[in-house]
């Protein structure tokens, strides 16, 4: 079972009790460090691995329009139930199948460790496709330990960044953070945070 098989089997096992977990932080307060680079006017915006569906209600709430992804069966359900607004689709990384447009906002938040290494530079390949002109790419890369049932691999952040640069997506961003939940701050989990920006075509 490759390394993202085995998260999602995981993720799938403990969704009733991450579900509740996910709410015990804020959105605003999770993309602190970068919210001046979200939009503030309405934009397509792509949530990618949307968990419980909570960024997916706040980015509705600031007026954007939103297609949420998550390849996890009951995350799909709970979103549904919190964002019927949302277009809401059972897929994962790297090849989101079944996505379609293009969009001025992806999150990316807490995957990219659940990622094969191998099948990375793809993901960041579709994902840079899928942006505008403009378009802004948040994508939040976890350091340390992960939880026994929901594998993760190192990240290399320099070489993410080399690969994005090379797919036209210009960093905006890069800042360290501690993680805010008690469990992880524990155990010296730590995030970078990247923000990109999708060059104009010439």
């Amino acid at each position: 079972m490759t390394l993202t098989a085995q998260a999602i089997d995981g993720y799938t096992r403990h969704a009733p009790a991450l579900i509740a977990q996910y709410d015990r932080v804020a959105s605003d307060t999770i993309y602190a460090g970068v919210r001046d680079l979200i939009p503030t006017t309405p934009v397509p915006v792509l949530d990618v691995g949307a968990g419980n569906g909570r960024d997916a209600a706040w980015c509705t709430a600031l007026g954007h329009t939103v297609t949420a992804v998550d390849p996890v069966a009951a995350f799909v359900t709970e979103t549904m139930r919190r964002v019927p607004a949302a277009t809401i689709l059972r897929d994962r990384l790297p090849a989101l199948t079944t996505v379609r447009g293009s969009f001025g906002l992806i999150l990316v938040n807490g995957v990219w460790q659940h990622i094969e290494p191998s099948d990375r530079t793809a993901a960041l390949t579709r994902l840079a496709a899928l942006l505008n002109a403009g378009g802004r790419l948040v994508l939040s890369l976890r350091h340390g330990q992960g939880h026994p049932d929901r594998p993760t691999a190192t990240i290399d952040v320099a070489a993410t960044v080399a690969t994005g640069q090379s797919l036209g997506l210009s960093l905006l961003r890069q800042t360290d953070t501690g993680s805010l939940q008690a469990g992880n701050q524990a155990i010296g989990v730590t995030w970078t945070w990247l923000v990109f920006e999708r060059e104009a075509m010439t």
